[in-house]
């Protein structure tokens, strides 16, 4: 399953025209062959993704509710914080992704998220249990996403069984990365810059041979150049 490097090119002009127009919830487009795109104002990244997805109505409100709301929550803050999560419905398969952030709300969790590989690896397998009992059908794989640390895990799980439906497999894909690229230190002494944030993207679906659509996503730090979030390389 490796990307083409013609289609890489086609993924990166797309997402350039999509970063043209508003990157919000309200500008998505209808058409499901055209990219739709999110916007973290918190970490200015925007993310683009398969105009197949619909975002769950909850993750709009969540993202367009005034500032005030959400400041002003009694809620115990969580550790890791779903900034966006979408799905594709269809007679055939349902897929859906979520988008998530870990800061230093939690310092022991962000600092086991640093870890990337184990720590992915744990969060798949934990996610999927609820299921039943889940393969890793890939180990850790690290990669770069414009020169931030990340790592991708893909696992399966078989479904419960309902009388009379055939049998099916959930399956997922979790990559993590670091909000920050780390700094090389002048002195040994000197401490290393402080990883603040790792985000983290959840894909899962029935059928394996959508996993194609991981290359479909990709983001944009800042006002770079959109990079791949899965690049196709890493997927064997």
């Amino acid at each position: 399953m490796v990307l083409r490097p013609a289609a890489l090119l086609v993924l990166l002009l797309v997402c350039v025209s999509a970063l043209s127009q508003t990157p919000d919830q309200s500008s998505a487009q209808t058409n499901p062959n055209l990219p739709r795109s999110f916007h973290d104002p918190d970490l200015n990244i925007t993310y683009f993704y398969p105009g197949r997805f619909e975002p769950d109505p909850a993750s709009v409100a969540q993202n367009t509710a005034p500032a005030s709301t959400s400041s002003t929550t009694t809620a115990t803050p969580k550790c890791a914080r779903s900034t966006f999560f979408a799905n594709a419905i269809s007679p055939v398969d349902t897929a859906s992704f979520v988008l998530s952030t870990i800061d230093n709300t939690c310092p022991n969790v962000l600092r086991g998220a640093t870890t990337l590989g184990p720590f992915i690896r744990e969060q798949i397998i934990r996610q999927l249990k609820q299921y039943g009992e889940p393969t890793v059908t890939q180990e850790s794989t690290r990669y770069t996403i414009d020169g931030h640390p990340a790592a991708i895990v893909l696992a399966s799980v078989p479904m419960p069984q309902a009388a009379g439906k055939i049998p099916q497999t959930t399956y997922a894909a979790k990559a993590c990365f670091l909000g920050n690229i780390p700094v090389k230190t002048k002195k040994k002494s000197d401490p290393p810059d402080p990883t603040r944030h790792v985000l983290c993207f959840d894909f899962t679906t029935l059928h394996s041979d959508l996993y194609h659509l991981l290359f479909a996503f990709s983001l944009q730090f800042d006002n770079d150049t959109p990079q791949p979030m899965v690049p196709g390389s890493v997927i064997r």
